[in-house]
């Protein structure tokens, strides 16, 4: 047996165990506990990239389950940004069911520059925001007439 066969192997054997630890699988001589505990760390960890590179997913209800699921079974195939780009995708075709996703893609779509309007219910509020070059503003109504305006910048 050379270094190079015995060192292939190893990388095949820790592929295999990473690959089915990421579908949520119990992998051959892995307790099944720290099984699940990895899945769940690893799950989290790509679900927290996504979040760094698209922020607004936060406003979206349920989105970390939805996330890991969506995960368990679509591999991670480059970096966070492929991951989202796939997941919102999952949204708009509905493989992946999330009440509130049409309003949240209009967020999205404002955000991504797509739109430079979307109206949409947000934490239970109707929502106007809007976008404009690197600003993006939120005016929402108050509970007792009037208006809130918040911008931000990007």
């Amino acid at each position: 047996m050379t270094t190079g066969t015995a060192r292939e192997r190893l990388a095949a054997r820790q592929e295999e165990v990473l690959a089915a630890l990421l579908r949520g699988d119990v992998p051959p001589g892995v307790d099944a506990a720290g099984a699940g505990l990895t899945t769940r760390v690893l799950h989290r960890k790509r679900s927290d990239g996504a979040l760094r590179v698209v922020p607004e997913l936060d406003e979206l209800p349920g989105w970390r389950t939805a996330f890991h699921a969506w995960a368990a079974a679509h591999p991670a195939d480059g970096c966070a940004h492929d991951d989202v780009r796939r997941f919102v995708a999952a949204l708009r075709d509905g493989s992946v069911d999330v009440p509130t996703a049409d309003d949240w893609l209009g967020l999205h779509d404002v955000h991504e520059g797509r739109r430079r309007v979307a109206l949409v219910r947000l934490a239970g509020r109707r929502t106007l925001v809007v976008g404009l070059g690197s600003h993006l503003w939120r005016l929402t109504p108050r509970r007792r007439g009037g208006a809130l305006l918040e911008g931000t910048g990007s």
